[in-house]
């Protein structure tokens, strides 16, 4: 297309760079005074910000979206049964939320050595999931094995008055489960389990 031709187009729609801003802050004008030059700068560094945080808020509806779904098709797993084993529990989870490592840790199972047990139940003692990309490589083979992937975990306890077990998320992805991270999904998590766990045997 000659100059001529994109000459003539804007011409003939004067209000093309207002509908289309986002094409004029990216325009480069080489014989714009300095003062002017530095307008567009601003308004392009702006236009950048606006853009990243719009695309922020977009990719954080869309996890929230996932998160919701796939809590949804767990809780109608968990209502299909009346009773649970451990394991089967772990892969339902690991399943749904798409997870390299599950791991339910329950009060007298006998899974797990009492003494790491209460170590587990300390880090949830305040009734509230964690997140932590810094879990000691002991910790993660004794949860999920020897020479395991995961990089970071999210520990949810499972209550009734108190705390009876702690269910462990394991993610190879460090960025997954990190401190400060909203918990809001891995409590209700937490809830729906603990209400099963509780319920008496049909």
């Amino acid at each position: 297309m000659k100059s001529e031709d994109v000459a003539a187009y804007l011409k003939r729609n004067p209000a093309f760079f207002s509908e289309n801003s986002e094409v004029l802050a990216d325009l480069t004008l080489h014989h714009a005074n300095p003062f002017h030059q530095r307008q567009l700068e601003v308004l392009r560094e702006r236009h950048s910000r606006e853009k990243a945080r719009y695309d922020m808020v977009v990719e954080s509806a869309r996890l929230n979206q996932a998160l919701e779904q796939s809590l949804h098709e767990f809780s109608c797993i968990l209502l299909s049964e009346s009773c649970w084993a451990a394991s089967t529990l772990e892969e339902e989870v690991g399943s749904c939320f798409k997870l390299e490592g599950v791991r339910l840790c329950l009060e007298g199972d006998g899974r797990m050595p009492e003494g790491e047990f209460e170590l587990l139940k300390d880090r949830v003692r305040h009734g509230g999931s964690i997140c932590d990309d810094r879990v000691s490589s002991a910790l993660l083979a004794g949860l999920f094995g020897e020479g395991n992937a995961i990089s970071s975990c999210a520990f949810i306890p499972l209550s009734t008055s108190y705390v009876i077990g702690v269910l462990i998320l394991g993610s190879a992805e460090s960025g997954r489960f990190q401190p400060g991270m909203g918990v809001i999904y891995l409590d209700r998590i937490g809830e729906l389990l603990s209400a099963i766990l509780s319920r008496p045997p049909e």
